[in-house]
């Protein structure tokens, strides 16, 4: 991934320079490059099993990589974190939410004024005494954020946190997110849904088996920015060369038709889209199918939580 945003002067909080992570001998991450800016908020997307979770848990510092660099700009780094699966425990969701200000370190009067202040936010309340065993996903999912936000985080990381949410508590989340961006918490974000995108990105990366295919930069950006997707059937190594050097040539993938066919899935900014369609074809390849993308409800493809290639999640 390329980092930073042009519009802030700030030092990064973080700095991944071509850091890949394997699992054995199975590479998850393949040289990730990635900036992480106060007040800023990176949205990573992908099918499951792209990577996406590995990274956030590197930020997050609970893994390693296998190779590649992290460097902090500060000894230490406030973090909050808000994995995709929270379990239901037997405390009560005030229990815990008290257990988590202490390890982070919060006076217990300022902690039990935030507990207050997000429970009421999320509508908890009420269910503050109840045992979390016994809550719905949405509401685990809403103590789940809730502990990720008791310390105002300089870094905020998130992982699907819009999954089991009701649209009132997606509305807060948001707003939230929004206010802390506007005071400086960098925002790290894993999600399928394009209205987060819309609200608070400033940058997003598309990742697939474990590497960055794409990285659009800017919110005005992802309302616009239109490219053309072109599959069609293997070309020579050298016609394929030729065609990979063209200008605006953003990534191609492998890929198969319906009957198995070895392909290649081309994506092109759009002004190139009829000069790579003409070479295409003076190489003697033959044409699949054509789609014109463009903006945050085109990236949808890359949203898909279904997981198609079968593996495990990443």
């Amino acid at each position: 991934m390329e980092g930073g945003l042009e519009a802030t002067n700030a030092s990064p909080l973080i700095t991944i320079t071509e850091g890949s992570k394997r699992y054995g001998g199975r590479p998850v991450l393949t040289g990730i490059s990635m900036t992480v800016l106060p007040g800023t908020a990176s949205a990573l997307i992908g099918r499951n099993g792209s990577g996406k979770s590995t990274l956030l848990s590197i930020l997050a510092g609970l893994l390693k990589l296998s190779s590649g660099a992290l460097i902090c700009d500060r000894q230490v780094i406030t973090t909050g974190y808000a994995p995709e699966a929270f379990p239901g425990l037997k405390l009560t969701a005030e229990d815990y939410l008290r257990c988590m200000g202490r390890i982070a370190g919060l006076p217990e009067a300022a902690s039990a004024s935030r507990i207050n202040e997000l429970l009421q936010l999320f509508s908890l309340e009420s269910s503050r005494s109840r045992k979390l065993a016994g809550f719905s996903k949405g509401m685990l999912q809403k103590v789940n954020l809730i502990q990720s936000l008791l310390l105002r985080p300089q870094l905020l990381l998130l992982d699907e946190p819009m999954s089991g949410l009701d649209l009132p508590a997606q509305d807060t989340l948001i707003d939230i997110l929004l206010e802390l961006k506007a005071e400086g918490t960098a925002l790290v974000l894993s999600v399928h849904e394009p209205q987060i995108i819309e609200a608070v990105a400033d940058t997003v990366y598309v990742l697939h088996q474990g590497q960055n295919i794409r990285t659009i930069h800017g919110a005005e950006k992802l309302k616009s920015a239109p490219v053309v997707n072109i599959v069609y059937t293997a070309l020579p190594g050298q016609a394929q060369q030729a065609l990979e050097a063209l200008p605006g040539v953003i990534h191609m993938l492998p890929e198969r038709d319906f009957a198995g066919t070895a392909c290649t899935e081309l994506t092109v900014d759009q002004q190139m889209s009829d000069t790579c369609l003409k070479q295409i074809l003076a190489a003697g390849g033959s044409i699949v199918s054509v789609k014109p993308l463009g903006g945050v409800s085109d990236l949808a493809e890359w949203m898909d939580p279904k997981n198609q290639s079968g593996s495990e999640r990443a």
